[in-house]
């Protein structure tokens, strides 16, 4: 399996990350026999978004059979609140259709009223929308999406005689003393296994190709399951996995089925509301579709030809016989092939060996005899952190803090944001989510959209919120008087905001300058044209800093190399970064780098046309590990846990944290492709720049 190198799909994925995620207008509308009636959305702006929840731990659930008995069903209030749409084709129309048939079943709307609200990526607005439909005395809300969590369990407990569930979860906030809350998932991995013992049967390229959104919940347990299933049909089967960043961005994942069957894929699967732009291009292009979720063959009858279906019915029906007896929450459920809530549907006129491996693979996992958790785990083994790096930094005892992070990007940017990101993450790994919590909200450009946030994770009693981004600083000093005792941060910035009066602000400042001087100073050293092409956003904040070390690094190790520098005007613009890069290369640029997360663009370029590539802020090699040379790696552990303590000690704020090479907020990383002399070379700068040997003096620039 590879999951990075797949550049082109990953480029539109960072491409598009503003949009990614969408949906378009949330909905709300309740059903009887036709929507009729529509409850107003709160008009919240910024989405405090949980961290995608890790694949489900191994905890008791009810083993319900998706046989559903809906006699003796009393009138009964139903709402859900989903990501996407009740016609997505996926995860939300799975669970609409299972409403739809219980409502058949157990006399029509006049016994079971269904209501819903579609679109809620928006976490704040699902939110509101589950306390409004509490409020209007529905006595069974659904928040159908892992996101929901954090506010499902606030809000539970205002109304303890409403069932409320939620799902891919099997916490119901037991621990937590509520008792009000289901919780349901999908053990895909078992349908994956199946569709990929088919897939390798059917398959005469060898080639498979799977088009995942985001690599969590019952999409990666899908991904894994089918890897296995694969391998465990043929060894000698190659499955490319990529994910696109997104749940509902059909354009992405038509991109990423263009890929995989450009690098050889005659069978493709995937998960999520997003596929019907991967279904849409193996229509076209003639190449088998096997689906999960939801039912997809009306898309393309010819291609679709395995299904693994989700059937809610029970579960649902158990939800509300439970709440109706007086017992409102405190069940988790699981979709299997042993109980019926995973069906398998397979097209006629298949190979009946291809299907009868299936069919026995299916038997096998219902049976017991076949774990697919097991052989997913052991055909996809979790990434180990290094242990390297681990040794090295040290992690003082800190207290359990509750920490969220506002960005301009995604945490998937390969750049500013997926930065801060990665080193949240660090932290919790090595601590815990019992010790350090995350939330987050990605995408929040709109300065007014991300104070609304700002203010709501204060609200919401978060310590520590990370305001990423210098657009916000205004924002940040009206709302942080309001919470005293909350520390807030913002960068890059050396302002605190003390001649203001405030006191529970830091700041932070990676001093780019220093690594983009060991850049520059390599770049010299292989440049055999003497041109080098930058890529920079705009000329300010750690962007101007990158472009001030690497053209002085390159003028005092190689006077005679010019640097074109060129900036798009824009952090996300990647088509802008990809037309400079290739105005940069056809002025005979033989080496490029660049910054901000409109990079993805010109590395593709840069892939395309065998120049090489050297990036700052997060690791891009996955993109193009032939061509991606160096990277300034910002590493934020240090800089968090010096937050963290002076909060957990009574220090709100008023300091100044910066990244340099001496503090390791910096790291350089070299590829084994370069030459030892020009590694060499940028070691020696590094270490000038620590002992202070070396002065990096920018040159003057309009």
């Amino acid at each position: 399996m590879n999951k990075k190198l797949w550049l082109l799909l990953m480029a539109l994925v960072l491409a598009l990350a503003l949009v990614a995620c969408g949906g378009g207008t949330a909905t709300e509308t309740t059903e009887e026999t036709a929507p009729t009636e529509a409850v107003e959305a709160p008009t919240e702006a910024a989405a405090p978004t949980e961290a995608a929840a890790e694949a489900p731990t191994e905890e008791a659930v009810a083993d319900i059979s998706a046989e559903a008995d809906t006699s003796g069903i009393e009138p009964i209030r139903i709402a859900i609140v989903m990501p996407s749409t009740v016609t997505d084709l996926a995860w939300s129309q799975s669970l609409y259709d299972s409403l739809l048939r219980i409502q058949e079943q157990a006399g029509g709307p006049d016994v079971v009223e269904i209501a819903y609200t579609e679109n809620m990526f928006n976490v704040t607005d699902a939110a509101a929308a589950i306390r409004d439909y509490a409020d209007s005395g529905y006595n069974l809300v659904i928040a159908h999406g892992t996101h929901y969590g954090t506010s499902l369990f606030e809000v539970a407990p205002d109304f303890p005689e409403t069932s409320f569930a939620w799902g891919t979860a099997v916490d119901t906030g037991a621990d937590q003393g509520i008792e009000n809350v289901f919780a349901y998932e999908a053990r895909a991995e078992e349908g994956g296994f199946v569709n990929g013992v088919l897939a390798a049967n059917l398959s005469k390229s060898g080639v498979l190709g799977v088009v995942g959104p985001v690599e969590a919940g019952d999409a990666k347990l899908y991904i894994d399951g089918f890897v296995a299933g694969a391998k465990s049909a043929n060894p000698d089967i190659q499955v490319n996995v990529s994910y696109t960043g997104s749940f509902g961005d059909t354009a992405l994942a038509a991109e990423a089925a263009n890929t995989h069957i450009a690098a050889g894929a005659d069978i493709l699967t995937g998960s999520a509301q997003q596929v019907v732009g991967a279904i849409g291009v193996a229509k076209d292009q003639g190449v088998l579709w096997m689906g999960t979720q939801s039912d997809q063959s009306s898309l393309a009858p010819d291609v679709v030809v395995a299904s693994q279906l989700y059937d809610w019915d029970g579960v649902l029906t158990d939800m509300i016989k439970k709440h109706q007896a007086g017992e409102y929450g405190g069940t988790a459920y699981a979709l299997t092939l042993a109980n019926g809530g995973l069906v398998m549907k397979f097209a006629d006129g298949l190979d009946d060996t291809a299907v009868s491996a299936a069919n026995d693979a299916s038997a096998q996992i219902v049976a017991g005899s076949l774990d697919a958790m097991a052989a997913a785990e052991e055909a996809v083994p979790a990434e180990e952190p290094a242990m390297e790096e681990e040794s090295m930094m040290e992690y003082p005892d800190i207290e359990p803090v509750r920490i969220a992070l506002v960005m301009p990007s995604t945490i998937t940017d390969l750049a500013w944001s997926e930065s801060m990101y990665d080193s949240l993450k660090q932290l919790q790994d090595h601590y815990g989510e019992d010790v350090i919590e995350i939330a987050y909200t990605e995408n929040m450009f709109n300065v007014t959209d991300a104070a609304a946030a700002i203010r709501d994770y204060a609200d919401s009693g978060y310590n520590l919120i990370l305001a990423h981004g210098a657009q916000y600083g205004t924002s940040l000093f009206e709302i942080a008087p309001d919470f005293p005792e909350t520390s807030f941060a913002w960068g890059t910035s050396t302002n605190t905001g003390a001649e203001e009066g405030v006191t529970n602000v830091f700041a932070y400042d990676p001093r780019l300058e220093q690594g983009g001087y060991v850049l520059g100073v390599l770049a010299a050293n292989i440049t055999e044209s003497n041109i080098i092409g930058l890529v920079g956003p705009v000329d300010a904040g750690d962007a101007k800093l990158h472009v001030d070390g690497f053209v002085a690094g390159v003028r005092d190790t190689n006077p005679d190399a010019q640097v074109n520098v060129s900036f798009t005007g824009s952090f996300g613009d990647t088509a802008l970064a990809a037309e400079a890069a290739n105005t940069q290369i056809a002025a005979g640029a033989d080496v490029l780098t660049g910054s901000a997360q409109q990079v993805v663009g010109a590395i593709g370029v840069a892939k395309d046309a065998g120049v090489p590539w050297m990036g700052v802020q997060a690791d891009q090699s996955p993109l193009a590990p032939d061509v991606v040379v160096a990277t300034v790696l910002y590493d934020w552990r240090p800089t968090l846990l010096a937050m963290i303590q002076a909060n957990q000690s009574g220090n709100y704020g008023d300091q100044v944290f910066q990244l340099t090479l001496e503090n390791s907020g910096q790291t350089m990383i070299y590829s084994d492709s370069l030459p030892e002399d020009a590694v060499a070379a940028a070691q020696a700068a590094e270490a000038g720049i620590i002992d202070g040997s070396i002065e990096i003096v920018p040159e003057p620039r309009n």
